[in-house]
């Protein structure tokens, strides 16, 4: 059984599938792979923007085939939830972990990777 991404999707990379999926301007998290032969979404990279995911979408066009999109109320939401899937998944474009947004002091609610801790 594949896991699941909790993801809505998969579209097509491209103008029109980012167009389709994304009506507005938000913070959100991406998926971006291809189909297995069973019909199975493989997640190949895994990536956020804080405030507009539609156009961080489309800086990816062409990179990979199809992407599954989630959006999210905050920066915050995204950026635990890109974790979440970075862990899930262990994505083989994704070489390190994903960075938190700068000025903060968030957590991966998985690996405490930033933990902050006291002198």
């Amino acid at each position: 059984m594949a896991a699941n991404t909790g993801l809505l999707g998969p579209y097509r990379l491209s103008y029109d599938g980012i167009n389709h999926a994304v009506a507005r301007r938000t913070a959100g998290v991406f998926a971006l792979g291809s189909t297995d032969p069973g019909g199975n979404f493989r997640v190949k990279h895994v990536g956020r923007s804080d405030s507009d995911v539609r156009s961080r979408l489309c800086e990816c066009i062409g990179s990979d085939a199809l992407f599954k999109v989630g959006f999210f109320a905050s920066a915050r939401a995204a950026f635990e939830k890109e974790c979440e899937l970075f862990h899930d998944f262990a994505p083989p474009s994704n070489r390190i972990h994903p960075s938190r947004p700068k000025g903060t002091t968030w957590e991966c609610p998985r690996c405490k990777i930033y933990h902050h801790t006291k002198p």
